[in-house]
């Protein structure tokens, strides 16, 4: 840990235009980086789609010596790409949800307002919420989503059996030490907190909190060590 802290802005800011060419799925020629010494990457700059905006931000978390990433990216299509109208965007979309057979496409609403899309409705679980936005979120056009998606579990699950669920798994992957995570449950919503590895260790203990039974909501508090 002691060797990340001295990595120098520059060569974080070195390693995260690296990783934004390796990466063939973002247009990163449009990307500009700046790294403060706190470890703070700001991102900003034009992508060609809301995806990409998000796995720039991934990218950058990757590199050694980057504590938290600003996304300053804005979503504009090609001059050359037809802008395709809220209502053909729309009409993606709710067919992309009706073909996917995890998603109980009636339940949801889709609303596009220039290029913003707002989800409404309601799912079974955490992980649907999110398994819609990340289908959505790759359609051409989409500038940004809104995630008011409900979440409301089939059957009874107390809150005592989700955290013993959440702590089990967490116990059992090896890419988390699961003693420096705590779990609380309250009506179905999950706080985690506490001090995690790296952004990965982080991701993988919110997924395990989001693909939970019962669980409704997760808020995250957990902080990257240092």
């Amino acid at each position: 840990m002691a060797e990340e802290r001295k990595r120098p802005p520059e060569s974080i800011r070195k390693d995260v235009y690296s990783q934004l060419t390796w990466d063939n799925r973002v247009g990163h020629t449009n990307i500009l980086v700046k790294v403060t010494d706190d470890g703070t990457v700001i991102l900003s700059g034009m992508v060609s789609s809301h995806a990409d905006r998000l796995e720039a931000e991934e990218d950058a978390y990757t590199v050694s010596g980057v504590k938290r990433v600003e996304n300053r990216l804005t979503v504009s299509l090609p001059p050359a790409y037809p802008v395709p109208g809220d209502e053909d965007i729309t009409a993606q979309i709710e067919k992309l949800l009706q073909w996917n057979p995890t998603i109980d496409a009636p339940r949801i609403q889709v609303v596009v307002t220039g290029g913003i899309l707002t989800l409404m409705g309601d799912v079974d679980s955490v992980w649907q919420k999110y398994r819609v936005e990340h289908l959505a979120e790759n359609i051409a056009g989409v500038i940004s989503v809104d995630n008011r998606l409900l979440v409301r579990p089939i059957g009874d699950v107390s809150d005592e059996d989700i955290r013993d669920d959440i702590l089990g798994t967490l116990s059992r992957n090896t890419f988390i030490d699961a003693s420096n995570i705590a779990v609380s449950v309250k009506n179905g919503e999950v706080a985690l907190s506490g001090v995690v590895d790296n952004h990965l260790s982080k991701r993988i203990a919110l997924n395990i909190a989001h693909n939970t039974n019962g669980v409704i909501d997760v808020h995250d508090h957990l902080e990257i060590a240092p």
